[in-house]
């Protein structure tokens, strides 16, 4: 069994409330939920795992500052995303997750390796896997990190996409794709022609890694942006892609429409309340007397990993609506 296969098998074991009659149980089986996705993602937030768990704003809290105070996970603050901190694991929460989904997560207890650049796209990855896991759509996922680490942590091989799923009716494996940016969609068509080669590769392998693409997005428009692209494509005369091949390419990407109110909402939305946090909005102030002391460290040090961290800094405001 290999590393994708023992995260599938293992993925979604610790990530149902199975007692629910039981005051104790629930208890234990909600922290080992939140330790096991911040263990498969590496990274999460409050909002994923309230959703999840469907709790109150004040019952994640309490989970949350509960694994804290035992050491099992850190929070540290952002204004990436909504809830303006990320949780991570701390060594021995580490070994916790390692236990509860039996295999090695090659995981480090350092912030400094989340790029919060990414922070929001990682997150709405988690929101839409973990509703499938939930609604029972699926048997068994592995995340891009399962993923990047069976081809070696190669982050350019073509063959990684943001998650894989395995669908429970059919038992046939599903990339998903998450499109928080439509920066693919305004070049000349080279970038999205590649991208569709890449999928076509897999989908004619005996043994490739999907058998389908999932598409989803905050945003309508940018998953009709990338149709319109998909369509222009195939329509011109020099295309690359054969008939048959063009045929493929469209029964086997589904865009998920349905899906984009539900991420906008819980992930890009500045103005939705968080309940029964004290401090519910994001402070404009705090915002930019933080953007200009990274500016000025990015400025004086030339560090790469205080650029990305400002980068993603920009890219979280510009989500939140902070900055144009």
């Amino acid at each position: 069994m290999n590393y994708i296969d023992r995260a599938i098998e293992s993925s979604i074991r610790n990530l149902y409330i199975t007692n629910k009659s039981d005051p104790a149980s629930i208890g234990i089986q909600r922290e080992n939920a939140a330790i096991a996705i911040t263990g498969i993602f590496g990274v999460t937030c409050k909002t994923v795992i309230q959703r999840h768990l469907e709790l109150s704003r004040e019952a994640v809290n309490k989970l949350v500052n509960r694994l804290k105070k035992k050491q099992i996970v850190a929070i540290h603050p952002t204004f990436a995303n909504q809830d303006r901190n990320f949780i991570v694991l701390t060594n021995q929460g580490i070994r916790e997750a390692e236990f509860l989904l039996n295999r090695e997560l090659h995981l480090r207890s350092d912030a400094s390796r989340v790029n919060e650049r990414n922070l929001l796209h990682d997150l709405s990855v988690q929101i839409v896997i973990l509703d499938l896991v939930k609604t029972k759509k699926i048997t068994g996922f592995a995340s891009e990190r399962d993923i990047a680490i069976q081809l070696e942590n190669r982050a350019n091989d073509p063959r990684l996409v943001d998650a894989l799923v395995v669908d429970a009716n059919t038992g046939c494996r599903i990339g998903i794709e998450m499109e928080t940016s439509n920066a693919k969609n305004k070049s000349n068509g080279d970038l999205r022609a590649k991208i569709l080669s890449k999928y076509l590769q897999e989908f004619e392998s005996d043994n490739g890694l999907y058998e389908f693409v999932y598409m989803y997005s905050h945003r309508q428009r940018f998953l009709t942006q990338i149709e319109k692209a998909h369509a222009r494509l195939f329509a011109n005369t020099r295309s690359s892609f054969t008939e048959s091949q063009q045929a493929t390419l469209t029964s086997q990407i589904k865009f998920q429409h349905n899906q984009c109110d539900v991420i906008y909402e819980l992930m890009f939305n500045s103005k939705r309340p968080l309940g029964d946090d004290k401090s519910q909005s994001i402070s404009r102030e705090a915002f930019f007397t933080e953007l200009a002391k990274l500016e000025a460290l990015a400025k004086s040090s030339n560090d790469r990993i205080v650029g990305i961290r400002l980068e993603g800094f920009r890219d979280g405001g510009r989500a939140l609506g902070l900055l144009n």
